[in-house]
């Protein structure tokens, strides 16, 4: 293959590029990484890094919880080979902000226990000897016993520490401007020149470069604020809380900061802070946490979630008589929740050609169908 450099090449260094990248090294692989700005510096950097299938996935995405389940029993063994990644499987919470919120979250409870998911229901002194930070206008909820979270940083800089260990040429700051079949092998074109490679695996997320994808991918705008703990220890594992009106806010304990977020806007490529952003979270976590009046807040940002018209992940292939492009997007909120085992999946199906049963639903194949448009 003319100009071939590497036997694969991967675009884009977020969860779904440094997972790949990672898992074909560890299995002896040339790699190439390639990314626009810095590692993580997408949705991934951004994100809370909680591992909560029970509270993520919608009624009718069934495949999606699998999935996300799969991926977060992966988790421990991530731990122990990539060392401290902020793991720690402390449980996750989901509470009403209102009581005629409670009919939804324990139908939702009820929901993902049925799909095999430990859940415990908790009301009253139950809920206050779990959680007595909460404020007592709170009066129920649902708690995953075996769900989580890890450190979204560390975790960056742990991948990259590997890739770096196991060989992974890495080259940041090297944007791919399009991503080229005419030559029947695949081409990525950079202001460097063309590379070429056997496999080039797309990983994106939300294209900020101009590189065209097959399929559309929409970004929602996360709004996210750190802020110090009132005391350490103060809150003992992530919790989601909900109200029908402004749905989602949740606050994630990390080792010396807590996350505070929940929105999710189609603002298309506009990254900005919003006050409103920024006050319907706020307003939201002091409606659960009182405590949190005189909280002092360190810092704030934004991210972009890579999201298809269904919020699932999609991984599209394109066969070529001289190799193939893998397209991997879609993650949406669940990226670092869904990077063990799609990472892990998607490399035993590029070495062996076997496509995991949890994987199949989000696999299309270009050259047999119309490219997605989801």
């Amino acid at each position: 293959m003319p100009g071939k450099a590497d036997e694969y090449i991967v675009v884009g260094g977020g969860a779904a590029g440094l997972g790949v990248a990672y898992q074909l090294a560890r299995q002896g692989r040339r790699v190439r990484l390639l990314e626009a700005r810095t590692l993580g510096s997408g949705a991934m950097g951004a994100s809370g890094g909680m591992l909560s299938p029970a509270f993520e996935a919608e009624y009718e995405e069934i495949p999606l919880l699998h999935a996300m389940t799969e991926s977060r029993s992966r988790y421990e063994a991530w731990a122990q080979e990539l060392g401290d990644i902020g793991y720690d499987p402390c449980g996750t919470y989901e509470v009403a902000l209102l009581p005629e919120d409670i009919p939804y979250v324990r139908r939702r409870a009820e929901f993902v226990q049925a799909q095999g998911t430990k859940i415990e229901w908790l009301e009253g002194p139950a809920l206050r000897r779990h959680l007595p930070m909460i404020s007592p206008r709170i009066a129920a909820g649902s708690y995953a016993p075996e769900e989580g979270q890890v450190d979204p940083l560390l975790l960056i800089h742990r991948l990259k520490e590997a890739c770096e260990r196991l060989g992974v040429q890495i080259e940041t700051h090297r944007p791919v401007l399009a991503c080229r079949t005419d030559r029947g092998y695949p081409t990525v074109d950079t202001p460097q020149g063309p590379l070429s490679a056997e496999t080039i695996l797309v990983c994106v997320g939300v294209p900020l470069q101009g590189l065209s994808l097959p399929f559309e991918v929409y970004p929602v705008r996360g709004q996210m604020v750190s802020i110090e703990p009132p005391r350490p220890g103060w809150l003992p594992a992530p919790i989601r809380y909900f109200n029908r009106q402004y749905g989602y806010g949740y606050a994630i304990p990390k080792r010396d900061r807590i996350l505070l977020g929940g929105t999710a806007e189609e603002k298309g490529l506009d990254p900005s802070l919003t006050i409103g952003g920024i006050l319907e979270i706020l307003r939201r976590a002091y409606h659960v946490f009182p405590d949190l009046y005189e909280a002092r807040i360190l810092s704030t940002w934004a991210g972009l979630r890579p999201a298809t018209r269904t919020r699932t992940p999609l991984i599209a292939e394109e066969s070529l008589p001289n190799g193939r492009i893998l397209y991997i997007n879609g993650f949406y909120r669940n990226g670092i929740l869904l990077l063990p085992f799609f990472s892990e999946a998607t490399v035993a199906y590029l070495l062996h050609n076997q496509l995991h049963p949890l994987l199949q639903p989000f696999y299309k194949n270009l050259n047999e169908s119309t490219p997605p448009t989801d």
